[in-house]
């Protein structure tokens, strides 16, 4: 509409909905012809996005997941092949990326405003604090993804539209920023252009006391206004508002502040009612179609709630302040954007009941009655929003882009238009490759069926070759977070460098009936029987098709105990231009473990054995020249494990995380002993396998969120995390990083880990092991100042100083590939 009202001839395509105004075209989807095609397309909606995907979200968010398929042919239709400008706004199972990067590669001129971030992310509109998209999106914290659609769908995105790509047009400097520091946009070019409001539809009314007499609510009544497209989805912050509102009710606040006889009423909008409790008065409106009545409903409003835990840039706010009524916001996305303090409304502090509660106070103790501020919300959507005001920004951008172009009949375009009003658009349901990397591509085959299977994936180019490529294969395990894992470093390495990464559950379930087959290949190349896992085998295989399409340079399994033992035998003619990879594998488990992990004659067909501590070392030398074992120790996140506000508590608190490796017999006999010595512990063990014996007063906990284990470590007075053997340790690292002492045992590579920063005891010794708690308990200071050397050492091994010496060793190794 604003192109429009700039004078510009547009059309306005979208695929559900109704066509309502002159030059809207309803995309009408019609199924492939291919019979393949067809059934792709049918399992790629209702068994992937509708079935796998929603059946796998976790309890990090509620908000939107979607995957990019099936999509519209859009190149074949006649109305996208004429325009001068292809302006992309939100395009879930509209545009597929093979489509937009066909754009590209003509030419087009092609811009997207950003309505979320999904153009940036392997599948979430929001990331509800995950950082991966700067990067990669390897392990999802909003998907249980055995199957890899998301960092699949990460790379696919990457391949179709990084730079060059469209000029990204941003409503809020917020969502500027994260597209900026993103992986896949952030070399594109950037604008920020806010979203329009029709400005005569969203205006205050003039009989705006006779509405709110209307619905019985009275002049010295506070109305507030609420809603979303639907309330019970986290992100919108609906039960923070309303428990806000219960804590000023209940406690006088409010009503102090409020005339007397004034109440406080709530009209809440949208799917599902905003929740309440007694005493409270509510007008309930519901889904409000017509934008006519929902500007009445804002206009009568005191104040318009938006108290959002994430948004970039929301449009009942937007509308709200057309409205001439001020907006009651929380500081986070592109809120700040719209609602400024003591002008057009107040500002909480943070996402959080009691800040909304001093927020709300603010407004009414400052500001209710308040006509300036009405007046100055209504100014500023006509100074900013209005839609003359971006339709001539649009208008420069797209000339800016495109140059001026040769002047069209109006009368000839609508005509056009009209044609296409209800045009059949075919469905496209072939992702491109990678999107169709392993695992995925057998999950699609399982629910596509045989036809699917002889489907060819749709073309992308090839990534840039300004660096080696290296080829990852990792282990999913479902206890690793999205910070957690050994393969975090894959995020972090330079930008020249190529990777493909791929993971594969643990088992065989993916090797279905052929399992068996596979345990019998195993043995036959000489693998014990922790290697004969048929999903490993698989992966290998997938492995060696990419090697001898596309060619590779490294080949790196990330978990060597379970993988590698294949491609190294391989001749170098199997492989793209007859030129072998280099095979690297690193090794995580003591010592003493791999002799029963792995075959130690097969090592020596590697070219590099990563080691995380000198301790393996000697379990490798028999088997490998010195030049080609090297250690690398694991690494931590430090950005998010990082020293935090803690929540009160009273005795001693320990903690303890994880059960491979732990020695809970230990703990559980050091516990009694600080007892008998008078102090109060409490210890928090989070598992996933809770150990037998487990004496009274010891909290077990599991599936903590990675936030939920990050504050409590922060809440611990240490971590007591006595091992039977170790390389590293993530649960030390985490704990490191918080800033949290250490009490742990001298074994494996514990002290080489954690280098002095950490107490460490003999193992299986209880007697030392609460004597070493005890201490610390008694001496403040000393535990102080330990956590500080934790948190430096942590530091020391942050992903990006880890990624930085694989980089290093990849380069080394590419540069001696034959």
């Amino acid at each position: 509409m604003a192109a429009r009202e700039a004078g510009m001839l547009s059309a306005f395509a979208f695929a559900e909905g109704e066509t309502g105004a002159p030059g809207d075209i309803l995309l009408r989807a019609v199924p492939p012809g291919d019979a393949g095609a067809a059934a792709l397309a049918t399992a790629l909606h209702d068994k992937v996005q509708w079935g796998v995907v929603q059946s796998a979200r976790s309890a990090e968010t509620n908000t939107l997941f979607s995957i990019a398929h099936p999509g519209l042919a859009l190149e074949r239709q006649a109305l996208f092949a004429a325009a001068d400008i292809l302006h992309l706004h939100w395009t879930s199972w509209a545009v597929p990326p093979a489509t937009l990067r066909g754009w590209l590669a003509e030419g087009r001129r092609v811009v997207w405003t950003l309505h979320d971030l999904w153009p940036m992310t392997g599948g979430c509109h929001y990331p509800a604090g995950c950082g991966q998209y700067r990067s990669a999106c390897l392990q999802c914290p909003q998907l249980a993804d055995a199957w890899s659609l998301v960092p699949n769908a990460f790379e696919e995105k990457r391949a179709a539209w990084s730079a060059p790509g469209p000029v990204v047009v941003a409503p809020s400097r917020w969502i500027a920023a994260r597209a900026a520091e993103s992986a896949i946009l952030g070399g594109c070019r950037i604008e920020v252009i806010p979203n329009p409001v029709e400005t005569e539809v969203f205006a205050p009314r003039p009989d705006r006391e006779a509405l709110r007499a209307g619905w019985g609510i009275g002049p010295d009544d506070l109305l507030l206004v609420a809603g979303a497209h639907d309330n019970r989805e986290h992100r919108k912050g609906g039960a923070l508002l309303m428990e806000a509102l219960r804590r000023v009710s209940e406690d006088g606040r409010l009503a102090a502040l409020l005339p007397p006889g004034g109440r406080l009423a709530v009209a809440g909008f949208g799917k599902s009612a905003l929740p309440s409790w007694p005493g409270l008065r509510t007008l309930a409106f519901g889904e409000v179609a017509e934008d006519e009545v929902l500007a009445d409903i804002l206009s009568a409003a005191d104040l318009a709630c938006i108290p959002s835990i994430e948004d970039n840039y929301p449009n009942v706010a937007l509308e709200a302040l057309a409205c001439g009524t001020p907006c009651l916001a929380t500081s986070v996305g592109g809120l700040p954007d719209l609602v400024r303090e003591g002008s057009s409304g107040v500002l909480a502090e943070a996402a959080g009941a009691e800040a909304l509660a001093e927020a709300l106070l603010r407004f009414v103790a400052r500001h209710r009655g308040d006509a300036g501020m009405r007046a100055a919300a209504r100014a500023q959507a006509e100074a900013e929003n209005a839609l003359p005001v971006i339709g001539a920004r649009l208008a420069a951008l797209y000339q800016d882009i495109a140059g001026p172009r040769p002047g069209a009949e109006p009368a000839a375009h609508a005509r056009a238009l009209r044609a296409f009003a209800r045009a059949p658009v075919e469905v496209a349901a072939v992702p491109a490759a990678p999107f169709l990397r392993f695992p995925a591509n057998l999950l699609l085959r399982q629910v596509a069926g045989a036809a699917a299977a002889e489907i060819t994936p749709a073309p992308l180019p090839p990534p840039a070759a300004d660096g080696p490529r290296i080829v990852a294969l990792r282990t999913h395990h479902v206890h690793h977070g999205a910070r957690s894992g050994p393969y975090q470093f894959l995020r972090h390495l330079p930008q020249g460098m190529r990777v493909d990464a791929r993971a594969t559950p643990l088992g065989a379930a993916l090797a279905g009936e052929k399992a068996a087959e596979f345990r019998a290949w195993g043995r036959l190349l000489g693998t014990v029987p922790f290697g004969q896992q048929g999903n490993a085998w698989l992966a290998e295989a997938e492995v060696l098709a990419a090697c001898a399409t596309e060619g590779a340079d490294i080949v790196h399994a990330i978990d060597g105990e379970l993988a590698l033992w294949l491609l190294p035998r391989l001749p170098a003619a199997l492989f793209a231009g007859g030129r072998r990879p280099r095979m690297v594998a690193t090794f995580h488990q003591p010592a003493p473990l791999l002799a029963g992990m792995v075959n130690s004659r097969l090592l020596g067909r590697l070219d590099a054995a990563i080691l995380l501590c000198e301790a393996q070392r000697p379990a490798f030398a028999p088997h490998l020249p010195a030049e080609r074992i090297h250690v690398i120790p694991h690494g931590i996140d430090s950005d998010f494990f990082a020293p935090g506000p803690r929540a009160e508590g009273k005795g001693l608190r320990l903690l303890s995380v994880g059960h491979w490796l732990r020695d809970h017999a230990t703990t559980f006999a050091a516990l009694k002993l600080l007892r008998e010595a008078g102090l109060r512990p409490s210890l928090r063990l989070v598992t996933p396998q809770p150990p037998p014996g487990v004496p009274a007063g010891v909290t077990v906990e599991s599936g903590l969120t990675d936030e939920a284990l990050r504050q409590a470590y922060r809440d611990a007075d240490l971590l007591l995390l006595p091992l039977t053997d170790a390389t590293a340790n993530n649960a030390i690292l985490e704990a490191m990083a918080c800033g949290r002492p250490v009490v742990s045992t001298d074994v494996g590579g514990v002290a080489e880990m954690t280098e002095g920063a950490a107490r460490l005891v003999p193992p299986g010794d209880p007697q030392a092991l609460a004597e070493a708690v005890a201490a610390l308990a008694r001496d403040p200071m000393a535990a102080a100042a330990l956590g500080r050397a934790a948190r430096a050492r942590a530091e020391a091994l942050d992903w990006r100083r880890i990624g930085a010496r694989h980089a290093a060793l990849y380069a080394a190794l590419a540069g001696q590939a034959t």
